[in-house]
């Protein structure tokens, strides 16, 4: 008995020895013999475990990012509508009753550098924004016309745009405002400037210069730079007569704002008078500080001897409400727009805004040149 005992457990022995010593394979095989199942292993490499990490550190980046981004996008937005919000109901019901269609004269070489900063600041708030160029760009709303990025053909592009916006655009827009690529607008002010006054009335407003040379007497044009804004009415009635050469100037030179000027007089176009009730200057050919700071104090200076009305340099012959510049950099389009729709003072006093009085046609009153200082 004790010999076939020892014999049992020298097999028992054996087999175990076998099985320690047996591949991974077979001893997994006797855990499911043994247990009924299969156990269930998991390795990865170093390799494998490395990669894994950099996907999932990639995806929580993408992640947040997304989030990040989704977040500016909310609050910029609501930050728009809260402006928006904050300047209505007047400015709202403005620009639903005094519809303006911008366009704004520019180039290629500019389209990067001015113009698109344009349609991300002043632009938006048009009803409408188009850029008259020579060439179309992939963020613009471009009208291409075949003439030479030249200012010698200003005059020629102008009549072309105009002529190209009441054939194709005139349905958009009560009002049609040209600027420069160098201009800022403010759009709210400018409606305000304009409500008064019907589109069906032949006008047009901007900074008034003497139209020298004119044989007729006492008339003004408009300044180029600080733009100009005609109504429906002058618009039909500037294209129906521009092909008339006793009236309008035919040949695409000469200066595009003088021979605005001269044609439109000569068709019955009124130029009105776009200074405040305290008669300060609304639209202007330079930049802010110009007027404010100005260096220029001598009557020799140009702008004084072509100025219409008397000009003025001081720090309180600025309107309050100023409708646009001249020779603005597109940093400082930025800057106009934080200061103007962004920027909050505490206790600054609220403006109790209201909307002028309708003008009726037979009330229009054009006063005529004060400035004493012009010479015929």
């Amino acid at each position: 008995m004790s010999e076939h005992k020892i014999t049992l457990e020298q097999l028992q022995h054996e087999q175990l020895v076998q099985v320690v010593r047996s591949t991974p394979k077979k001893r997994e095989e006797l855990q499911v013999l043994l247990t009924g199942a299969r156990p269930t292993l998991y390795r990865l490499s170093p390799r494998r475990l490395c990669g894994f990490a950099v996907v999932c550190s990639i995806a929580l980046i993408a992640l947040y990012a997304y989030w990040d981004l989704m977040m500016l996008t909310a609050l910029s937005d609501r930050r728009e509508l809260g402006a928006r919000d904050s300047r209505k109901p007047l400015a709202a019901q403005l620009e639903r009753e005094v519809r303006v269609l911008c366009w704004v004269m520019t180039t290629p070489k500019y389209h990067k550098t001015r113009a698109v900063h344009i349609l991300r600041t002043w632009g938006k708030r048009c009803n409408k924004i188009y850029f008259i160029s020579s060439a179309p760009d992939d963020e613009l709303d471009t009208i291409v016309l075949n003439k030479t990025d030249s200012y010698d053909v200003l005059w020629g592009k102008t009549k072309e745009a105009f002529t190209y916006l009441y054939e194709n655009k005139r349905h958009e827009a009560d009002w049609f405002m040209k600027a420069d690529d160098d201009t800022y607008v403010f759009l709210e002010n400018m409606r305000h400037m304009l409500y008064p006054y019907s589109p069906d009335m032949p006008i047009y407003f901007g900074y008034n210069y003497k139209l020298f040379y004119n044989p007729f007497g006492n008339a003004s044009y408009m300044s180029g730079g600080s733009g100009y804004v005609l109504s429906r009415e002058a618009l039909r009635i500037f294209v129906h007569g521009l092909n008339d050469s006793s009236k309008c100037r035919q040949e695409d030179n000469h200066a595009e704002d003088v021979e605005m000027g001269i044609c439109l007089y000569n068709l019955g176009v009124i130029a009105g008078d776009s200074r405040d009730l305290t008669l300060r200057n609304r639209f202007f050919p330079m930049a802010p500080y110009t007027l404010l700071m100005s260096k220029y104090n001598g009557l020799d200076f140009w702008l004084f001897q072509y100025a219409y009305y008397n000009p003025r340099a001081c720090r309180n012959c600025l309107s309050e409400y100023p409708v646009a510049f001249h020779y603005v950099s597109p940093e400082d389009f930025y800057v106009y727009d934080y200061f103007c729709y962004e920027l909050e003072i505490y206790e600054r006093p609220q403006v109790q805004e209201l909307l002028p009085e309708k003008i009726l046609p037979g009330q229009l009153y054009i006063p005529p040149s004060d400035n004493r200082y012009y010479q015929t």
